[in-house]
C-alpha cells in the first residue's frame, strides 16, 4: 500500500516544476496573440503568425519536460512519488484529502513544510492536464510542420481538444496562483496573530 510521503520535494521534481511551469506560462502568453494559419505556407506571414510557430516550437519543450516529469515521479526513489500526485487511486490518499477538505471548512491550511494530498491532487490535474495538451499539440505539430498523414477530420477533433485542454490549463494556473495567495495570507495572518499580545 502506497501512502503519503511526508517529505519536501526533491531537487529533480522543484526544477522539473519550475521548467514546466516556465513553459506553460509562455506557451498560454503566446496562445492569446498567435494566429492559426490554414495550413503550411498559407495565410499573412505576421507577428501572429510567428508567436503561433513560436508557440509550435516551444511546445516541443513542453513535451519533453512533461515527458521526464512523467518519468521522475514515477520512479521509487522520486520525493514525493506518483502516489503524491494521484493520491485518489489509494484508500488512504482518498482518506487524507477528506480530512483536508474538512480541515480547509474550518481554515485550517496545510503546512507547507509537508506535502499535502489536496495540493498532491491539484498537481496532479496540472499535470495531467498538461499531459493531454501535449500530446494534441503533438500530433498537431507532426501533421501540420511535418506533413505527417493523419486525417484532417482526427486533426480537428484533435485541435478542438488541444483547445479544450488549454481552457483547463487556464483555469489551473489562475486557481494555482489563487491558492499560493491564500496559502501566504493565511500564513501571513496566522502569524500576525500569534506575534499579537494576548
Amino acid at each position: 500500500m502506497t501512502t503519503i510521503n511526508p517529505q519536501k520535494y526533491d531537487r529533480p521534481t522543484r526544477l522539473l516544476h519550475a521548467a514546466l511551469a516556465i513553459g506553460v506560462v509562455l506557451q498560454l502568453s503566446l496562445s492569446t496573440v498567435m494566429t492559426v494559419p490554414a495550413g503550411r505556407g498559407l495565410g499573412v506571414r505576421d507577428w501572429h503568425r510567428s508567436a503561433f510557430e513560436i508557440h509550435a516550437e516551444v511546445g516541443i519543450f513542453v513535451v519533453a519536460i512533461c515527458a521526464l516529469h512523467w518519468l521522475w515521479v514515477c520512479l521509487p526513489r522520486s520525493h514525493p512519488a506518483c502516489s503524491y500526485l494521484f493520491p485518489w487511486w489509494w484508500r488512504a490518499g482518498r482518506t487524507t484529502i477528506h480530512q483536508e477538505l474538512g480541515a480547509i471548512t474550518h481554515w485550517h491550511i496545510p503546512s507547507p513544510k509537508n506535502v499535502s494530498a489536496l495540493v498532491g491532487t491539484v498537481h496532479g490535474l496540472g499535470l495531467a492536464a498538461v499531459t493531454g495538451s501535449s500530446i494534441c499539440g503533438l500530433i498537431n505539430y507532426f501533421g501540420y510542420f511535418l506533413g505527417a498523414p493523419i486525417p484532417p477530420l482526427a486533426l480537428h477533433w484533435v485541435g478542438l481538444s488541444h483547445i479544450a485542454f488549454g481552457y483547463l490549463i487556464w483555469a489551473f494556473v489562475m486557481g494555482h496562483v489563487g491558492m499560493a495567495l491564500g496559502h501566504w495570507c493565511a500564513g501571513t495572518l496566522a502569524g500576525i496573530g500569534q506575534s499579537q499580545p494576548r
